[in-house]
């Protein structure tokens, strides 16, 4: 993809000049429309046709989930950007590529041109978001119809609770969700299968931590524990079996 032609749509005028400033810092990224409203950004999209558009989801006449429906046949790839995460099985079902949490960073803004810009080179649809050289970003977490995204930056580390996984937040974490940590229904090793395997390593049979949080580590009585930024009470134990990938990350850094 040469350029990259993006329709902004959302009701706050902030939130599309921040966004409209953030896409400026592509320099292949030319922003043809914006929409204040559904029915407008559905209008504009059959209008300019452009390669992604950025819906925020609750919008007056139309809602961002009813755009992409409706733009279905226009082949534009869709990106939510939305201050809920309980619209995400929505927003997935409509085959979008993307679905950003407001405030959106630059690096998470980055990953997601940068995943659409790799499905146009290969030919490959890019709401495949998943594929063996494409690394999940969130963790999806469900408890009944309600739906939260975690960003992978967010989670600290996870720990095995009587069969479920306790997904500890980082302190950024924490502000986005508003708690210290989250209840998913699986095993640590489910969990484990979507995370980044060089950002979260395997402390024991009952953690995986966020390598990159790691502030203090020591070994006492051949035995390694390392101390996570934001849990400098809660010091984690590494099993003697892993403490070599811990040496081998930081080693690699």
């Amino acid at each position: 993809m040469n350029s990259m032609r993006v329709l902004i749509a959302d009701d706050e005028p902030a939130a599309r000049r921040k966004l409209s400033r953030m896409l400026g810092a592509f320099a292949f990224i030319d922003i043809v429309a914006e929409a204040s409203d559904g029915d407008a950004a559905l209008q504009l999209i059959c209008e300019h046709q452009p390669d992604v558009a950025f819906l925020d989801i609750e919008m007056p006449e139309m809602t961002g989930i009813e755009v992409a429906q409706r733009a279905a046949a226009s082949n534009v790839h869709i990106v939510f950007v939305t201050a809920y995460d309980h619209f995400a099985v929505q927003a997935f079902e409509t085959q979008a590529v993307d679905y950003l949490l407001k405030p959106v960073s630059a690096d998470r803004l980055a990953r997601c041109i940068e995943q659409i810009e790799k499905g146009a080179r290969t030919g490959r649809p890019a709401s495949d978001r998943v594929d063996a050289h494409s690394p999940v970003t969130q963790l999806t977490i469900r408890h009944g119809a309600a739906v939260r995204i975690v960003e992978h930056d967010h989670i600290a580390w996870l720990e095995s609770v009587q069969g479920y996984c306790r997904v500890w937040l980082s302190e950024s974490g924490q502000r986005a969700h508003k708690q210290e940590s989250l209840i998913l229904d699986t095993s640590v090793a489910q969990a484990c299968s979507v995370l980044p395997e060089n950002q979260f390593l395997r402390a024991s049979r009952s953690a995986i931590i966020n390598a990159e949080l790691v502030i203090i580590h020591w070994t006492a009585k051949r035995q390694m524990f390392v101390v996570l930024n934001g849990f400098e009470e809660q010091p984690i134990t590494v099993s003697r079996r892993n403490a070599s990938l811990f040496r081998k990350h930081w080693a690699d850094q």
